[in-house]
């Protein structure tokens, strides 16, 4: 992963968006959207955009 400073942090250049996560049924899929972020976290990815009005303001319990 490459990381770019800024400020007093080290953020990889690669981010991600977490507006399109999995649905099921209108719902966020909690076991693959936790997947998704478990592998995105492993492969070194720390910069992720969580606006609130994504999924209503329901990514708050998948701890991000």
């Amino acid at each position: 992963m490459i990381y770019k400073d800024f400020k007093e942090l080290s953020l990889s250049r690669l981010g991600m968006g977490n507006m399109r996560l999995p649905t099921k049924l209108g719902r966020i899929n909690q076991k693959k959207a936790q997947e998704i972020i478990d592998y995105a976290m492993e492969q070194g990815i720390n910069y992720y955009d969580t606006a609130y009005v994504y999924h209503m303001g329901k990514l708050t319990y998948l701890g991000i």
